[in-house]
């Protein structure tokens, strides 16, 4: 009876450690995530009654996936949260008469997540405030699918190619164990 008694309250206290196990093996893994998307803006879709101004329209998408990353690859099946810090956007390939007039970022099933305006060969780089609750949708999603797919989208003052990189900071907290 003393022996079961003690089975018991054994069990009782390694119950609730399980969790604190489990937790105590997660894995946090610093990350860059990049992705590369390639922008061709060819045809003018309008002038703007003011001034007068052609007006390019573009639009172009690329998937960022978890399983592109060599850091996460192994931990793809085991991970528990991503979190996203912090994303540095750089636009290269303008030459000076080139301007990108605006350009907004979106997460397919997410939203518009940021946009900016006024981008130069000079001014080609830019750190995007995100709405907190935009990427925790974004963060959620991609921990669901793995991936996300990112839209970039705007104008420019005449047809040009340019490439658009996304660098986005990251934490992906992964179950070592699990």
């Amino acid at each position: 009876m003393k022996t079961k008694l003690s089975l018991l309250l054994a069990i009782l206290v390694l119950l609730p450690g399980c969790d604190w196990f489990k937790n105590a093996t997660e894995v946090t893994i610093p990350t860059s995530l990049t992705l590369d998307i390639p922008v061709v803006v060819a045809v003018k879709r309008a002038v703007t009654a003011d001034t007068k101004i052609a007006v390019y329209e573009f639009s172009a998408s690329g998937d960022l996936a978890l399983a592109n990353n060599e850091d996460v690859e192994p931990y793809l099946e085991k991970i528990r949260k991503i979190n996203l810090n912090s994303l540095i956007v750089t636009v290269t390939g303008l030459d000076a008469q080139q301007t990108i007039n605006t350009i907004s970022l979106s997460v397919a099933g997410v939203g518009t997540i940021c946009t900016q305006t006024g981008i130069t060969a000079a001014n080609n780089s830019f750190t995007p405030v995100i709405d907190g609750a935009l990427l925790t949708a974004a963060e959620s999603k991609f921990k669901t699918d793995r991936k996300i797919t990112v839209t970039v989208t705007g104008s420019t003052n005449m047809a040009t190619s340019f490439m658009v990189n996304l660098d986005f900071d990251a934490d992906i907290v992964a179950g070592a164990l699990d």
